[in-house]
Formats: structure tokens, C-alpha cells, sequence
């Protein structure tokens, strides 16, 4: 535990001291790393960069960055610093001042005052950024050039390559004067010199200036003495060189067009047309423009001169390439037409043929097929006829003689021997036509002559058909007959036609002497022995029908109907006359022993009503009522509404006093035991004359002091049924309010609640009024919380023609928060929320129409000053004297945008048209545009000379820079499928929780699956040498755990050592001094003792020191007044208690 203990109070120690950064570095909000300085467009707070300033902060925008400053925060108020570390800063002593700050008089601030506006570096040539920078009040002889910029004055050894140096005024002027334009080793001049005879247009951060150079740029090309972006208009590209007119060596023109690019010529596509020798150029898309007419490169022919032939225009083909092909808008003679393409017109290569020679054969086009050929074929793709020797395996059919089909026509439908013919004859003298179904909505007929019709179908004269014609619908022998023969005179239904049978099958009934049917018809529906007849005969007198359902497709059913004759009905049916009925008709609505009968008999006199027909009994059944004598009723009727000893009555006798309404008739009683009375009526439920329930009695007013509160309660019965009952109570329920003796869920709109009481008006005790939002009043003692208070009232939510502040409300703001929210009518210091003040000193969402401009977060009708910078935002327009720090400045058109448009740079937030950066390595694509920088910002890589958010798939990352391999310094890979876009990442060790395997990293769980144990992020077979197991599959250092024991021993003899000198070290025993005279010390001091009795020679030591070299001690003397001859001795003391006497004595040590 110990052990434990100590390595987590050293870890805690080491991230202690590891979680901050020097006092000259920045780190990244939420990120650990320090830095230098903070990134491009974020801002410093206290050595944190964010990506806004604090609320409460100001804004500080130097050249060196944007930094947020509280009063006094950036002042160094330390009176001095030592020789090794000079500067201050912030409260600290540093070495050097940090790169964002500037050094004055041993301070570091952050911008040089007005009075020492300039500054001086040592670090570079021109104006610079980064490394050391001093404030002075001129600049000095070492650095005598002054270069401005907009936000700062530098101090130069010499001008900078782009700008005019004034030797006499030492300034570094940014532009020449027009009558000396040229640049020129830093002096304006009128013309270029001959050793440096081309113009060319600098481009800076800070200008733009022509400049002779004795060379134009790679990327710029030469017109006359300047160097340009382009050739102007007119003019063409040579060598790159702009001239008006080529030359006999390079005589043609090829033009500059969209899509088209070629590498090997230099700055190709910086002139409308470029002189060539030859158009057969190789470019790096398709080939285009290759063709050459009137000195001129085009893409196609003109009309007049429509044949292509070695790169040239011409008005005929040569005899050797007599052939042509139709090739993009012109003819491209050829020696031989292609294997794709057909001969038309004897020179003419045509994807097909034309519509006056519309037959193909070995790729010629003919007005006919030739006689070698003369089978033909339509080519439904191409419209044309193919010529054939046979007709194809494809359409094997001939009809009139030459024409090949795969299905002959309409009027030669048969196939006979390979031909189409109109009708069958010969040996091959059956028609037939075949069907054959291809799923449920496919079909094909074939038509063909047969020598023999097949099993399935039957003869019909002299065509096989399935079915036999209405006038022959027998069928015998597989031949269609007008009528069956005699000895077989049965005749069953089979498809459209009757078979001829010797006897009905046993399954089916014989119908009219000779038809054998399944079910019997309508006019003889009853089935007697297999025989279907119209009446059953006394043998089987009883008719008895039923049905069965059958589906006839997936969604509808059928149901057939079954009539027999039987010899006594079914159990589940009633005998009526000679029929079998599941119910009594309405002529015989009496049964009895399963008969249905006009009345019932004596001796079961008493009828009940059974679905439509009544039942006789000797009895009424339980639960009903008998009526007039022979009934028995569920419910007595109308006009015998009043039951007494389960009999209907017209009214109750004399010996009942009592009368229950049940429902629709009255039950005669002998008292109202647990129901409610009236009038000698008993009730369930009070009726509306008489509603209140009052001790059992029905009322109308509840009168009894006892019982004098009104209350209602509402009984749901069902989802659209509710009974209200009400009550005469002697106090009203809990969650109720008495108001005038009756009981209420809510006190009235013109009361309030008091406890459980509706009042009139507030008591003195509780006199504040509280409404909620809902309209509830309320007496309370004091406003709720998160209420508003206005004069004695309390609101959820203050009056709509009131504001709220500091939980009241008012007609009016204080002055010290004089802004309304125009949502919340909240009295503000300020607008929040980006809301800005509108008129009356309210805060909105956006200014109105007439005052679309923001100065100071108040709309305004237009900005103060005429040349403010302009943002578009969705609350107005706001005017800016510069642009803020998360905007950025767009060049010559005075707006502050959000993002850069993609054809411009974003350098130093400033938007400019430029084609590279001026003086940046690096270009970072941001969220916000194109950003010119020299280092990439914290969660960007470096790949190549751009900052990009993801490295390209096929490279790998190295510390945030994007390789194509990993180097061997970081020969471990690993790939991060957790993100969004894997990428694989270099590493010189593995990541927590991850092993190496191979030259791989994979996690550390998947090394222990595989039963292998892990050490220092290595993946092992077994645990190495001076190792051993300290968990699951885990090794560790056995040298750590011999390191502990050895400090835990030391740690014990040190801890054993100091308590041995705590405890029991008395001193060294001192040496005799020789005699001197030693000065008295007089000690007051008072000692409180208890009797203790069984001490007896205690020794009390009481150490004390007077100078440097004078040490005394007082000692107890033990009881028995012993002489002590020790001769240093003295001042003995005695001191009484009251308990017992106590000897002291002096003794120098």
C-alpha cells in the first residue's frame, strides 16, 4: 500500500508540472501542447488561445497577432529582474521576450507605444515577425531605414528588394513616381537598363511594383520588354515570346481551348493561338486540333474541303486511300474500310447501308440480294435486309420462296416441312395450334401440320382441337360426335364437351336418365339414392339442406348448397311439417319436444321468447318474470311495469310502501336498505329534482348544519359515459375550496385562494396576490421564486405593457439596465445573444428596414464613417473601422466576409487576387478559404507545400505530415478505423493500449486472445528476459520492483533513525570548560503538579538557550533533600504546590 502510495503522489507530481507551459508559450484551448505563438485567427487570453475573446475582454489587433486584454493584464509591475533573466513579462522574468511581443525597456508588451513606435530586429533582412524586437523612439544608426506597414513602423538595415530606398530620408518608399516607374536595385528609373532589359510586376504582401529583372519568371512570358501573365489580344505564343504574326518556321496556328493542356510546351495556353511547326501535337487530354487547313489547326474540316488526309484538308481522297471513314464532323480517307464498317456507293464506309441500297452481304450494300445470296433477312436494328445462301438457325422458316422468318405470318400461319403455308395437305394434313403459357401473363401459339393428332387432343374434322364445336359436343373415340352411341349412353360433362361413358362413375348422380352430374340442379336439387329428384318419397320424407365454402381464387369464396332426403332430421335441426329448419317459422313460433307448433299445450303452459320463437315450459326460468299468466319476460313491460314475487303487476300492492326505479320498471319493496330515498321512492343515483345526497335521503338543497357544503363528484363510467353525483358534507375534501358553502376545484376568476377557502380579497398577514399564467389567484406571504412583484401583486410573467428586472416589474428600465429583450422583456446592460438595439432601446433579433446598418450593436440609417468596412450579417450591416479578428478583409472592395471566395488567397486576413503566396511556404485549405502561412496550424498536415485537414488515402501520416512511406525512424504503422477516413500513421513506438506485432500495431487486447503477453507495446510469445508476470498477460520490469525495495529500506533505517533521536538520543556528553564566570539567567516560570504519590525520583528536564554559546538545563531534584556536589551547579529553587515541595536547580551544559 505503501508502495502505492508513493508512485501515485510522484505521478500526480509529474502531471502537476507537465500540464503548463513556460511563461513565453501558448498552448490551444483543450490541448496540452505549447508553442511559440497561437495559430492563425485565433485569439490569446492568458497564454490560451481561443477562438474568441472572452466576454469582459478587449480586443487587441497588432501585426504580430490578436490578443484579449483585461485591465492591467499584460503590465509587468515587478520592480526587477535579475541579470540572467532580464525581461519581464506578465509578472515573470524571461531570458527573451516571447515571439509575439515586442521589447521595451525591459518589458514585454505587446505593441511599442506612440512614443517609441519604432521597431528593430536583428533576426532578418526585411520586416520581421517572429524572433527578437525592441521599441525605439527613432530608429538608429544601425538600423537608419524606416518601412511602414499598416500597423507598424520597422527600423531596416537596408530597404527590402521591393521597395524604392530614399537614401536621403532613410524610408523605404513602397512605390515608384510615374515619370521613374521602373524599380531598379532598389532606385526608381525611367527606362530598364540593357543588362536588365524585362519588366516584370512584383507582388508582396504589402505592394505591388515593376521591376527590371534581366529575366522574366518561369510562369511568365515575354511582350516586348515586360513580363506578363498572357499574350495580349492579337498576339501569339512562340517560344515563349508573344508575336503578332508566326513565322515561315512555325507557320501554323494552334489554338488555346477549354479542356486542353500540354506539358512538354512551356506556358502553353497563355495566348489565344500558339505558333506551331506541325498540329500533330501530343496534349495531355484527347487529341484535338490536329488538323491543319489555311495555315490554321482545327478540330474538324470545313464543308468545302471535307476529306482528311495526313493531317491536312482536302476536297478528295488519294487513289492509294480511296476509302472513307465518317469521323467527327468530317471523311477520313483510308486505304481499306474497317472490319466494323459496310461499303456503300463502291468508296463510301458506312455503319450501315443508306435506304437505296438496303441489302447486306460480306459488308457490301446492294440494290438486291445477289443470286449467290437470295435468302434475306430484316435486320429490325438497322432497317436492313441481310442476304443469306441458307437461311440463319435463328429464323429457319422460308416464306415466298426467299424471305427468312423465325414465326410465319397471319396468312401462311403453318408450318409444314420448314415452309409457311395457308393450309394443311398431303401426308401432313391435321392443323394443330400449340399454347404454351409463360407465367401468368406470357403466352405463344404455334401453328403446324401433323401427320397424326397427339393423346391430349381430339379430331375434328381435319384439325386437332382441345375442344369439340357446339354442334358435335359428344366425344367418342377421341372424335368429336353429334350424340352418343347406345351402348354407351351415359354422358358426363368434361371441359365444353360430354364424354360417352357405359355407367356414371360412382362419385356423381344421374340426372335425367343419362347425365352423370356432381351436384344436382336447381329443378331436381334433392338427392334420393345417387338420383337427383324434385320431391322425396315417403321412405325419405324429410328435406334436410346444408352448404360448404369453397375459394374461388385468393380473395373470393363460394358457397354450394347440398339438398337431401333423409328418414329424420339431424339433432342440430327442428322437425317443421316435413322439413328439417334451424328455426321456427313465424306461422309456428312454438316448440316443443323439437317441433315447432302454433301455441304450446297445457301442461308446459308457459312460453319464452328464444330468438324468434318461443319455448314451452312447464315453469318461467330463473331470472325472468311472468307475464299475463302464459309469458315469461326478462324485463315486465310497459304496461305491467311494477314487479313483486317475480310476476308483473300494473302497480305494486298494499303491503309495499317502497318503490325502486331499476331501469324501465319499478320493483316493489319493503324498505330502501342501501339506497337512497324520495318521497318513498328508492333511488341508486339521486334524480336531478332532488340531487343531493344527504344521509341517505335525496334533497334539494343541503339545509343541515351539519352537513352544509355542497360537493360534486364525477364518476367515469366509460370513455364517453360520466355520472355526477353530489353530496351535503359536513367539510369540503382535501385539494378543494370552500366558496359560499361550496366546494370547488378552482376558486372563481374574481376570488383568490386562501388555505382552502375562496375570499374576496388578501388578508393583512398574507396580502400579496399571486396570478399565475393560467389566471389562478392566490393570497401568499411573500412572491414565490422565479416570480415578478409589482406593487402587492406576484406574476409568473410580468403584464404585456411591463418590463421585469431583479424579480419585479416595471414600466420602465433602470438606467444601469436601460435594454429590453424584445423576447423576455428583460431589463439589460446590454444586448445579448448577438441581439442589437433598435428603437426604444430594445434588443431584436435584426434591425428594421429603414436602419439596416449596425454601429456599435445600434441599428442605424447609415454607417458614421463613409469609408467603414462593411459585413452582411443576418441581424444588418455592420460598420467597422477594420475588420474584426474572425473576419476577413476583402481586397479593394471594403467588405468583411466570413469565408474567402476559392479564386482568391487569404494573406495575412486579407481576401487578394493572387495566383500563389507572396511570402509564405505553406498553403492551408481552412473552412474559411485558401490561407498563406509558414507553418500549419495545429489539427492541419503538411503534404507537400499545402495544409490539408486529411492526408490523400494512398499516403501515410508522420508527425501531421503526409508521406508517401513511413520513414525508419518510424517504422511502426498502424491504421485508425475509428475515424471517419482511415488513414495508416507512423509510429516510432505504439499508442497506449496498442502492442507491436510485426512492424503493425494491433491492439493490446488482441495480442492476450491469442494467449501472448505484452511488454513496453511489444506483442512477445512468452515474457523476456528480466521480466515477470504481474497480471493477465501482462510483463513488467523485475529491476522497477528491486529499485522499491531498495528505497523502501533506506526510507525504513531513515524513518527508524529520526524516531531513535526523537524518543531516546539524549545528547553527547560535553566536555569540562574550564572555570569562567558565567552570567546568571533568571527564568520565571510557574509549574502546576498533581500529587502523585507514586513518583518518587522522577527527573523533570526543561532545556533552554540564551546566546550562542550558553546553554542551560533545569532539572528536578528528587524529594530527599540529596546534596548534589556537581560543581556546575546552581541557583537551587524551591517551588510549593500545596501537595509536596519540589527542589530545582540551574545546571550549565
Amino acid at each position: 500500500m505503501d508502495v502505492f502510495l508513493f508512485f501515485l503522489a510522484l505521478s500526480y507530481l509529474v502531471k502537476i508540472l507537465t500540464a503548463f507551459c513556460l511563461p513565453s508559450e501558448v498552448r490551444v484551448e483543450n490541448k496540452t501542447e505549447c508553442m511559440k505563438s497561437c495559430p492563425w485567427k485565433t485569439s490569446m487570453f492568458r497564454q490560451i488561445c481561443y477562438d474568441e475573446c472572452p466576454i469582459n475582454s478587449n480586443e487587441i489587433q497588432t501585426e504580430l497577432g490578436t490578443f484579449c486584454n483585461i485591465e492591467h493584464d499584460f503590465e509587468c509591475q515587478r520592480a526587477s529582474c535579475t541579470d540572467n533573466f532580464p525581461m519581464c513579462y506578465r509578472m515573470n522574468c524571461l531570458k527573451t521576450c516571447p515571439e509575439y511581443a515586442v521589447q521595451f525597456q525591459n518589458n514585454c508588451i505587446l505593441k511599442c507605444p506612440s512614443t517609441h513606435s519604432f521597431m528593430v530586429s536583428t533576426d532578418c533582412e526585411g520586416p520581421c515577425l517572429t524572433g527578437n524586437k525592441t521599441c525605439f523612439s527613432s530608429c538608429p544608426q544601425s538600423h537608419p531605414f524606416l518601412f511602414q506597414t499598416p500597423r507598424s513602423k520597422h527600423c531596416l538595415q537596408q530597404c527590402p528588394q521591393y521597395t524604392f530606398e530614399d537614401a536621403v530620408n532613410k524610408t523605404c518608399h513602397l512605390n515608384c513616381l510615374s515619370k521613374e516607374p521602373f524599380l531598379y536595385n532598389r532606385t526608381c528609373i525611367e527606362t530598364c537598363p540593357s543588362s536588365s532589359p524585362f519588366v516584370l510586376t512584383l507582388t508582396t504582401e504589402y505592394n505591388s511594383i515593376s521591376q527590371c529583372s534581366d529575366s522574366c519568371l518561369k510562369n511568365d512570358v515575354v511582350d516586348g520588354e515586360f513580363c506578363v501573365n498572357a499574350c495580349p489580344k492579337g498576339k501569339h505564343l512562340l517560344n515563349n515570346t508573344c508575336v503578332e504574326n508566326c513565322p515561315l518556321s512555325h507557320p501554323l496556328m494552334y489554338p488555346n481551348k477549354e479542356g486542353i493542356s500540354i506539358s512538354s510546351i512551356r506556358n502553353f495556353g497563355k495566348a489565344d493561338f500558339m505558333c506551331v511547326n506541325s498540329c500533330n501535337l501530343e496534349t495531355n487530354s484527347i487529341v484535338k486540333y490536329n488538323l491543319e487547313f489555311d495555315k490554321k489547326c482545327l478540330n474538324t474540316c470545313p464543308q468545302n474541303s471535307h476529306f482528311a488526309y495526313n493531317g491536312s484538308c482536302l476536297s478528295l481522297c488519294p487513289l492509294s486511300h480511296r476509302y472513307n471513314v465518317d469521323y467527327n464532323n468530317y471523311y477520313l480517307c483510308v486505304a481499306s474500310c474497317p472490319n466494323d464498317k459496310f461499303i456503300s456507293n463502291e468508296t463510301n464506309c458506312r455503319s450501315s447501308c443508306p435506304a437505296e441500297e438496303n441489302f447486306m452481304h460480306n459488308k457490301t450494300c446492294y440494290k438486291q440480294c445477289p443470286l449467290e445470296a437470295k435468302y434475306r433477312k430484316l435486320n429490325i436494328y438497322l432497317s436492313q435486309y441481310e442476304c443469306f445462301e441458307n437461311c440463319p438457325e435463328n429464323s429457319p422458316l422460308i416464306f415466298n420462296h426467299t424471305i427468312c422468318m423465325d414465326k410465319c405470318p397471319n396468312k401462311a400461319k403453318y408450318k409444314s416441312n420448314g415452309t409457311c403455308v395457308a393450309q394443311c395437305q398431303d401426308e401432313l394434313k391435321y392443323a394443330i395450334e400449340i399454347r404454351t403459357s409463360y407465367g401468368f401473363y406470357f403466352q405463344t401459339t404455334e401453328y403446324s401440320c401433323v401427320k397424326n393428332c397427339p393423346k391430349e387432343y381430339i379430331v375434328s374434322g381435319n384439325n386437332c382441337v382441345k375442344e369439340c364445336p357446339h354442334d358435335k359436343n359428344h366425344v367418342f373415340n377421341s372424335t368429336c360426335l353429334n350424340t352418343c352411341p347406345a351402348t354407351f349412353s351415359f354422358k358426363k360433362l368434361e371441359g365444353g364437351h360430354y364424354k360417352c361413358i357405359a355407367a356414371c362413375p360412382s362419385e356423381t348422380f344421374v340426372y335425367n336418365n343419362s347425365n352423370c352430374v356432381s351436384t344436382c340442379p336447381p329443378e331436381a336439387r334433392y338427392q334420393n339414392n345417387k338420383t337427383c329428384v324434385a320431391n322425396c318419397s315417403d321412405e325419405l320424407k324429410y328435406k334436410f339442406d346444408n352448404f360448404s365454402t369453397i375459394s374461388v381464387n385468393w380473395r373470393d369464396k363460394k358457397n354450394i348448397y347440398h339438398y337431401f332426403c333423409l328418414t329424420e332430421c339431424p339433432s342440430n335441426r327442428l322437425y317443421y311439417l316435413d322439413n328439417c329448419v334451424k328455426e321456427c317459422p313465424k306461422e309456428a313460433n312454438y316448440l316443443f319436444n323439437k317441433t315447432c307448433i302454433t301455441s304450446c299445450p297445457k301442461r308446459s303452459s308457459y312460453g319464452f321468447l328464444t330468438g324468434n320463437y318461443y319455448t314451452c315450459y312447464d315453469d318461467c326460468p330463473a331470472n325472468t318474470y311472468v307475464y299475463n299468466q302464459s309469458l315469461c319476460v326478462s324485463v315486465c313491460p310497459k304496461d305491467k311495469n311494477f314487479e313483486f314475487n317475480n310476476t308483473c303487476f300494473d302497480r305494486c300492492p298494499d303491503s309495499s310502501d317502497f318503490i325502486f326505479h331499476d331501469g324501465s320498471y319499478f320493483k316493489c319493496m319493503n324498505s330502501c336498505t342501501s339506497l337512497l330515498m324520495l318521497n318513498k321512492t328508492c333511488y341508486k343515483n339521486c334524480p336531478a329534482e332532488a340531487k343531493f345526497q344527504d344521509n341517505g335521503y335525496c334533497v334539494q338543497e343541503c339545509r343541515d348544519e351539519k352537513r352544509k357544503y355542497k360537493f360534486k363528484n364525477v364518476t367515469i363510467v366509460s370513455s364517453n359515459q360520466k355520472i355526477d353525483k353530489y353530496y351535503c358534507l359536513h367539510k369540503c375534501p382535501v385539494n378543494t375550496f370552500d366558496l359560499n358553502f361550496t366546494c370547488v376545484s378552482h376558486c372563481s376568476p374574481d376570488t383568490l385562494e386562501l388555505d382552502n377557502k375562496c375570499v374576496q380579497s388578501c388578508p393583512n398577514d398574507r396580502s400579496l396576490n399571486y396570478t399565475t399564467i393560467k389566471g389562478k389567484h392566490s393570497c401568499v406571504y411573500s412572491c414565490p421564486y422565479q416570480t415578478f412583484k409589482f406593487e402587492r401583486n406576484c406574476f409568473d410573467q410580468c403584464p404585456s405593457s411591463f418590463r421585469h428586472h431583479l424579480g419585479t416589474c416595471r414600466l420602465e428600465c433602470p438606467q444601469s439596465h436601460p435594454y429590453t429583450d424584445i423576447v423576455t422583456q428583460k431589463c439589460l446592460s446590454t444586448c445579448e445573444n448577438n441581439f442589437v438595439i433598435v428603437d426604444n432601446n430594445v434588443c431584436d433579433k435584426k434591425c428594421p428596414h429603414d436602419k439596416q446598418y449596425i454601429e456599435k450593436k445600434t441599428c442605424v440609417k447609415s454607417c458614421r464613417n463613409p469609408n467603414s468596412f462593411l459585413q452582411v450579417a443576418k441581424q444588418g450591416t455592420f460598420c467597422h473601422d477594420k475588420c474584426p479578428h474572425h473576419l476577413l478583409l476583402m481586397e479593394n472592395k471594403g467588405t468583411c466576409v466570413e469565408k474567402c471566395p476559392d479564386n482568391k488567397l487569404i494573406v495575412d486576413s486579407v481576401c487578394r487576387s493572387l495566383y500563389k503566396c507572396p511570402n509564405h511556404a505553406y498553403l492551408e485549405h481552412t473552412d474559411v478559404g485558401k490561407r498563406c502561412t509558414n507553418r500549419c496550424s495545429f489539427t492541419f498536415y503538411l503534404d507537400g507545400s499545402h495544409c490539408v485537414k486529411e492526408c490523400p488515402p494512398e499516403k501515410v501520416i508522420v508527425n501531421a505530415m503526409c508521406a508517401d512511406e513511413c520513414p525508419p525512424s518510424h517504422p511502426i504503422t498502424y491504421k485508425d478505423f475509428g475515424s471517419s477516413k482511415p488513414r495508416v500513421k507512423c509510429y516510432a513506438v505504439c499508442p497506449n493500449n496498442y502492442v507491436l506485432n510485426g512492424t503493425t500495431c494491433i491492439e493490446e487486447s488482441d495480442c492476450h486472445k491469442a494467449k501472448h503477453f505484452s511488454y513496453e507495446h511489444i506483442c512477445y510469445d512468452a515474457c523476456p528476459g528480466g521480466t515477470g508476470l504481474s497480471g493477465d498477460f501482462t510483463c513488467d520490469s523485475l529491476l522497477k520492483y528491486i529499485l522499491i525495495t531498495i528505497v523502501l529500506l533506506i526510507l525504513t533505517m531513515v524513518l527508524f533513525a529520526v524516531f531513535y533521536y526523537v524518543t531516546c538520543f539524549t545528547g553527547c556528553k560535553p566536555k569540562k570548560l574550564k572555570e569562567t564566570r558565567v552570567q546568571k539567567i533568571k527564568t520565571h516560570f510557574q509549574l502546576v503538579t498533581r500529587n502523585k504519590n507514586k513518583e518518587k525520583n522522577t527527573k523533570y528536564i526543561i532545556n533552554f538557550k540564551k546566546g550562542k554559546h550558553e546553554t542551560a538545563e533545569i532539572l528536578e531534584v528528587n524529594n530527599t533533600n540529596r546534596t548534589d556536589t556537581d560543581n556546575d551547579l546552581e541557583d537551587v529553587v524551591e517551588l510549593n504546590d500545596g501537595f509536596k515541595p519540589i527542589s530545582f536547580r540551574r545546571r550549565n551544559v
